[in-house]
This record gives C-alpha cells, sequence and structure tokens, in this order.
C-alpha cells in the first residue's frame, strides 16, 4: 500500500489526487458527497456517504453502501481536475471525458479515508463449467468438434492474442478454434484475427471454428459472412453432471457480507 489517510483535511487529500490520479495507481476515497453528471444527458446525487474509486486504467466508479452496481461511473478519464470551494467548504474532484465529452463532478463535503496502492493481477476468472472445462474437453476428446481432429497446442500465442486450441483436421487443415460461453459480434471479429495471423504464418487452408453451447442467428450470419464455421457443444458432453452443477453454482449475491451463505 502506498498510502493510507485517515480523516484528511482537504488540502492533504487535493495534493493526493493531483499527485497520484493521472499515474497508474488506484485510489480509493471514502465520505460524504454529491455527484453531479452532464453528457449524453444529465443527471444528480444527492449528497450521501460514497466510496469513489479512480482505477489503475483510469476508469472511474462511484459506490454506494448497497449494491455491487456503482451509482456513477466512467470507463475512462482523459482529464483530471482537483478544487478547493471555500465559500461551500467543498473539495470538488472533477474527471472529464472527451469522447464523447462527459464529466463527472464530485463534491465532497467530507473525507474519511483516502489510500493509494498499486495492484498488480496477472490471472483472468475460470469458472468451473464454463469455458475453461470446455478447452480441457476439447484436449482430452478432440471429436466434440469434430471426428478426426487432433490438437496440436492449446493457448497458442500470436500477435492478436492466444487462441485457445489449434488443431489440424483429417484433410491436414490447420484449424483455429475460439471457445466462447456466450459469443458476441466481438467474438466473430477476435477468431476472423486469428485466422488471419495463422494464415501470415502457414500456407494451405486455415479453418476458424467458433466452439459454444449457443449462439444467435445474427452472430450465425457474422461468422457465415467471414467463412467461419460453428460448432455447438453439449455441456453435458464437457462434465459431467453439469445441470446439477449449473443450477447449484453460486454467485456473488448468494453470499452476505460475512462470505457465508
Amino acid at each position: 500500500m502506498e498510502r493510507i489517510v485517515q480523516n484528511p483535511e482537504f488540502e492533504e487529500t487535493k495534493q493526493i489526487i493531483e499527485e497520484y490520479a493521472s499515474r497508474k495507481y488506484t485510489l480509493q476515497i471514502n465520505g460524504l458527497c454529491s455527484v453531479n453528471y452532464q453528457g449524453r444527458a444529465k443527471s444528480k446525487l444527492d449528497r450521501g456517504e460514497r466510496i469513489v474509486i479512480k482505477k489503475q486504467d483510469s476508469a472511474l466508479l462511484v459506490h454506494g453502501p448497497e449494491n455491487y452496481q456503482p451509482k456513477n461511473w466512467q470507463p475512462e478519464v482523459d482529464r483530471w481536475k482537483v478544487r478547493i470551494d471555500e465559500e461551500n467548504e467543498e473539495l470538488v474532484m472533477e474527471s472529464k471525458r472527451t469522447s464523447p465529452e462527459e464529466l463527472v463532478e464530485i463534491r465532497f463535503e467530507r473525507i474519511d479515508l483516502v489510500t493509494v496502492d498499486q495492484l498488480v493481477d496477472k490471472s483472468e476468472l475460470k469458472i468451473r463449467g464454463h469455458e475453461v472445462d470446455i478447452h480441457e474437453a476439447v484436449e482430452e476428446e478432440p471429436e466434440i468438434v469434430e471426428d478426426g481432429l487432433k490438437v496440436v497446442e492449446r493457448e497458442k500465442e500470436t500477435p492478436a492474442g492466444f487462441i485457445d486450441v489449434f488443431a489440424r483436421d483429417t484433410e491436414d487443415n490447420y484449424v483455429v478454434i475460439e471457445v466462447k460461453r456466450n459469443p458476441d459480434y466481438n467474438t466473430v471479429l477476435q477468431l476472423q484475427r486469428y485466422v488471419d495471423e495463422i494464415e501470415e504464418e502457414f500456407s494451405g487452408k486455415i479453418r476458424g471454428i467458433l466452439l459454444a453451447p449457443k449462439i444467435t442467428d445474427k452472430i450465425l450470419d457474422y461468422l457465415e459472412d467471414r467463412g467461419l464455421e460453428f460448432v455447438e457443444v453439449e455441456m453435458e458432453d464437457v462434465i459431467a453432471s453439469y445441470e446439477s452443477l449449473n443450477q447449484s453454482q453460486k454467485g456473488l449475491s448468494d453470499f452476505d457480507p460475512s462470505y457465508e451463505t
């Protein structure tokens, strides 16, 4: 932890924000505040005790004492500004985004806690019963995708990212397989990028397959327009008694604050 300050004066908080807001630090401010938003619409949060978090990628979140969803947020901030409003006895923190033009103004009447830290998280969430299990199932039984398929490599690195499963079919064509639990348009674009990268590296026909439990007609059209394929995977084929697992799997909302079910 870089800094922890309890009940700081406005001037000290202002200095901390000026020092760390534009840098790759996680900044958290707890206090009594109101929030004004101007952009594609206008909104106002009246005074209340809240947690304001500035993340290392410049995202801004304003949380209340309940619920997991922020009351206000910006996915990225281009410019930070902080000042002390002597007349109203408030610390004013402004975060501005230029495209689209948005402004979030947070007016603190009282500040209880300020923390500054640099967090490191290189892992990705892997949920049992989801994509990681499909990866493993294909490696163990490539016939889930098609007969005669042979897996060459899992998590093959390319300039466009990591290919979930890299394989060859019975005609010795290279096959790029993208696994997705809930595919969308970006999934199709990512698969296309992987195929393009492999075409530059290897000669011959390169096939791209999206492997998923379900798909919409629109996503299927996107695939076919690009000469890509879809293979439906049955989760029951991936995990024994998947249905019971799916019904019993708990989310964050199933736990109380003490993390007891």
